[in-house]
């Protein structure tokens, strides 16, 4: 990526994070982003579609960071931690993009982000996976988009209640996975 590009991108990305760590995302605008960014409008859209897209680019970048653990490691826990300390040091941004479910490009995002962390931890670990699954690329498949779409809904039953423990909401996510994810 072009030196230039790359900074405007930094520069958006810092700009959406920090308007929307005080106001909900469907309140901002693009032009309070590009003022606050320094960036001209029509690179704004050159970069996103709208701001709620920008801010689930911004974080998809840290949820990246956040995902690297999982090669580094012998627990699926220790993913689900990273995860949702991401999502706890994001906490004002995702509860801004809850109305009362994330924003589906922020939600949408999120699932991403799980099922290619799930996809890479079964690549990793083939011998977790069920008899019934192993053989067929469509019921994994399942698998992971169950898993992937229920750790949204408890990611964002987590934002909800307002508990900032991410060790009690890495217990509770785990404690109702199927368990041939913990092998």
């Amino acid at each position: 990526m072009d030196a230039r590009v790359r900074r405007s991108q930094e520069r958006l990305h810092d700009a959406v994070l920090s308007l929307a760590s005080t106001t909900p995302i469907a309140d901002v605008t693009a032009s309070a982003i590009c003022a606050r960014s320094g960036v001209a409008r029509d690179t704004f859209y050159r970069h996103a579609d709208s701001p709620v897209d920008l801010l689930a680019q911004a974080l998809s970048a840290e949820i990246a960071e956040s995902m690297q653990i999982l090669p580094r490691t012998d627990t699926i826990g220790d993913g689900e931690r990273a995860l949702l300390e991401h999502v706890r040091r994001r906490s004002r941004v995702y509860r801004g993009a809850m109305r009362p479910l994330l924003a589906a490009p922020v939600r949408d995002n999120l699932e991403r982000s799980i099922r290619s962390g799930l996809e890479l931890w079964v690549q990793l670990r083939p011998h977790i996976v069920p008899p019934a699954v192993a053989g067929d690329p469509d019921a994994m498949a399942y698998a992971v988009a169950y898993a992937a779409a229920g750790t949204v809904g408890a990611i964002e039953q987590w934002l909800r209640s307002g508990d900032d423990d991410v060790d009690r909401a890495v217990a509770r996510i785990l404690a109702v996975s199927p368990e041939w994810w913990l092998r």
